[in-house]
């Protein structure tokens, strides 16, 4: 028999900046660093934590006002968020890691690598363009937020239904699409609408054009959000990039359809890891 178990590392609470960020390990190996989208936290990951840290040490965290991390002063974003990853790679005693990002996590994700490329092995961006801005892409983040403004809020919305995954995940598995609303309704995270105004004044093109490190993007095919096009827009601006298209999702393959986000990312991981 195959023995499959996987080591807990350290969690718990790193202090930073007047806030306590949590955070959790599971595995050994190369440092992988998963950063959660605006309707996540730590236990968004739960489908790709077990796979992953079959190879690798897996952390995940909290962004201020999420999940279990604090947001005494109010100060959230991008650059909050790099200060507080930088707090516990620290803390860890990280030198460098693959770092990940979902959606609103991919400004996390880019901002950590344009500002410590030295601590980056590789970098993924889900359903994201992280800080890259294009007049496309900026004219998309501003209808994205004039939509979130005129919308319902996502208590308004019927069972299982949430814009950060595909209508598609609740027709064929309403319970999953329900348990994404509730994971992320764990706290009470900042206002989308004040979320999105920061990411909108978020520019980390010139950084990633500097970048060397390896760049993966994912998108699924139905992303409304951040449809394919963008992506592969916002891929040109990186000198190292691939993208790939999850058929049959929205804006959270890695959600939706974790068997194939696992394994897209998997190769990449494999394919730049020093240990490979």
């Amino acid at each position: 028999m195959v023995d499959r178990s996987i080591r807990p590392g350290p969690k718990g609470f790193v202090p930073n900046d007047g806030e306590e960020i949590y955070f959790e390990c599971w595995g050994e190996g190369e440092t992988v660093v998963l950063c959660h989208g605006m309707g996540g936290n730590h236990m968004v990951w739960y489908q790709q934590v077990p796979v992953l840290a079959e190879r690798y040490r897996v952390v995940t965290w909290d962004q201020r006002g999420f999940g279990r991390s604090s947001n005494r002063s109010g100060r959230f974003g991008p650059d909050a968020s790099v200060g507080d990853l930088a707090a516990i790679f620290d803390h860890l005693g990280v030198g460098e890691a693959h770092v990940i990002g979902q959606s609103m996590g991919g400004w996390a994700a880019l901002g950590w690598a344009v500002t410590h490329p030295g601590r980056t092995l590789s970098l993924v961006l889900a359903d994201t363009v992280g800080g890259v801005v294009t007049d496309d892409i900026l004219a998309a983040l501003e209808l994205l937020g004039e939509s979130i403004t005129a919308g319902p809020s996502p208590a308004e919305l019927d069972l299982g239904s949430h814009p950060a995954v595909g209508s598609q995940l609740a027709e064929q598995d309403l319970a999953k699409s329900f348990l994404y609303t509730q994971i992320g309704g764990m706290a009470a995270s900042p206002p989308p609408t004040a979320v999105v105004e920061i990411l909108n004044s978020t520019d980390y093109t010139e950084g990633a054009r500097e970048t060397q490190i390896p760049v993966l993007l994912i998108v699924g095919s139905d992303d409304d959000l951040f449809p394919p096009h963008l992506i592969h827009q916002a891929s040109e601006v990186f000198p190292n990039s691939q993208v790939v298209e999850i058929e049959g999702t929205g804006h959270s393959p890695y959600f939706e359809l974790p068997e194939v986000w696992n394994e897209v990312v998997g190769d990449f991981l494999d394919s730049v890891s020093s240990v490979s």
